[in-house]
């Protein structure tokens, strides 16, 4: 199997999706395998962890409370 050499597109939509959708969808949209995607953004220091969704208990500024709903510092 041949390598697809990224263009300059590849890399601007790689950056656009990264922290935002998973390795797999990104994958899929630059129409390229996900260790291949994996290799790159670590190439160029871009990570693909996703960002915690706002009131999930991941999300840095949770803070459970006890008013009984959710709470965000400010």
């Amino acid at each position: 199997m041949e390598r697809k050499p990224w263009t300059d597109d590849d890399i601007a939509k790689l950056q656009s999706m990264a922290r935002r959708y998973p390795t797999a969808q990104i994958a899929a949209a630059l129409g390229r395998g996900i260790s291949a995607t994996v290799m790159k953004a670590h190439e160029l220091q871009i990570s693909l962890r996703m960002k915690p969704k706002r009131g999930s208990r991941m999300d840095p500024n949770f803070d459970p409370g006890g008013g009984g709903g959710l709470a965000y510092r400010a």
